[in-house]
């Protein structure tokens, strides 16, 4: 059994599209063992195939993730299932493992970019199709907020196995010039102006003279290797316009999302679309089974490097057209009261409900939306110039003060 049962733990770990919380206090050891009981049972319910369920496991290198993966284990082990144990692994490892072994479901457990002190669990179906709101995650808390299980006859068992040179050996398939890099990637090691977060689902860059190339740019410069007549490139709706205007000038269709990369994973699926991309920095692909991965987006833009044979500041000029602000948090206790009194205050304009507000004139933009992740509203502000930008950022924070 697991080591701390019974222990006090949060229902506000369960987020929009994963778990996550400050351990031991929000999430602990019988947090997991409830959630890996609960989730077993959520897939057993949706498994049209019947038998015995099979789940991949793995998990960041955060301190408390052996503990708490030894007790998601032995949860899943008391629903009878059958678990492939992967070990340490990314994100995007774990999502190819999933696809690569056909497994019902899977969890990593990891807090993602969040500080040490976290962890969490990323919880998915069949393929990797994440799990989220709206799709199996409120099933999940109130089963394991409930906490009654039934005691199985039949105990589950696990099977350890590595995965990593089939992991290489698909990567390479695809980027066969960028082998060393996918080596060298695989070993842990870093390449100048590439920095992946802690779970290697999200990655950021830098250009050759050091200075930070926005996620929605990298979004843009992608487009531009997979965007083609007929097919389909996702972006959030804090992405810069630029984006929408490559893909078409390729093109290609552009369909906007919500944030969030369980959002964005149903819509790529959906759309049978070939690339997406987020101002975070999480990049999706078809050719990654519809998924985020920072590595695969590493390799896409160093393989865009080679071909071009110039340097990533002067692809990335053209693309940079447009003056963009910072993103820009707000602690705001009432956030659906504020964003409504924002929108009443532009009648005029174009205004998008998909994901908080989108408000939109010819000359200049914002999105104003909660996060998925923290207590905050986040802003973000785009203009065709830089008097304009900053006329316009003086407004939003004097509106969102009062």
């Amino acid at each position: 059994m697991h080591k701390i049962a019974q222990k006090s733990w949060s229902g506000g770990i369960f987020r929009a599209y994963d778990i996550r919380g400050k351990y031991p206090d929000e999430i602990n050891e019988d947090a997991c063992y409830k959630i890996a009981r609960a989730f077993a049972r959520y897939l057993r319910l949706s498994n049209a195939e019947g038998g015995a369920l099979k789940i991949v496991v793995s998990a960041d290198a955060r301190k408390s993730s052996p503990a708490l993966k030894e007790a998601f284990l032995n949860g899943l082990l008391d629903e009878g299932v059958e678990i492939i144990d992967a070990g340490l692994t990314t994100t995007p490892m774990h999502y190819f493992i999933l696809n690569k072994t056909k497994a019902d479901g899977g969890a990593i457990i990891t807090a993602s970019h969040n500080p040490p002190e976290f962890n969490g669990v990323k919880l998915s179906k069949k393929f990797a199709v994440s799990i989220g709101a709206g799709s199996g995650m409120e099933e999940i808390k109130n089963d394991a907020i409930r906490g009654i299980f039934q005691n199985l006859e039949n105990r589950g068992q696990i099977i350890k196995k590595d995965f990593l040179e089939e992991y290489i050996g698909f990567l390479s398939s695809h980027f066969p010039f960028l082998k060393s890099d996918i080596i060298k990637f695989a070993a842990g090691e870093k390449i100048p102006g590439e920095s992946f977060d802690f779970d290697g689902d999200r990655v950021m860059f830098r250009d050759e003279s050091g200075k930070v190339v926005p996620g929605d740019i990298i979004t843009a410069l992608l487009a531009r290797k997979y965007a083609r007549p007929g097919e389909k490139i996702i972006y959030d709706v804090s992405s810069s316009k630029a984006v929408k205007e490559e893909v078409e000038k390729m093109g290609g269709q552009t369909v906007e999302s919500r944030v969030g990369h369980s959002f964005i994973k149903a819509l790529m699926k959906k759309e049978n679309a070939i690339f997406g991309g987020e101002l975070s920095g999480h990049y999706y692909f078809r050719d990654f089974f519809y998924s985020d991965s920072g590595i695969f987006a590493a390799l896409a833009v160093l393989d865009l490097l080679r071909t071009t044979k110039k340097p990533l500041s002067e692809l990335i000029k053209p693309l940079a057209r447009y003056f963009k602000s910072e993103e820009i948090n707000f602690k705001i206790k009432d956030k659906e009261k504020i964003i409504d009194k924002v929108a009443s205050h532009f009648p005029d304009a174009q205004i998008s409900y998909l994901d908080g507000i989108k408000v939109e004139y010819s000359v200049w933009w914002f999105n104003l939306r909660s996060s998925n992740t923290e207590d905050l509203l986040r802003l973000n502000i785009e203009a065709n110039s830089p008097k304009l930008l900053e006329e316009k950022k003086k407004l939003l924070v004097e509106l969102l003060a009062e």
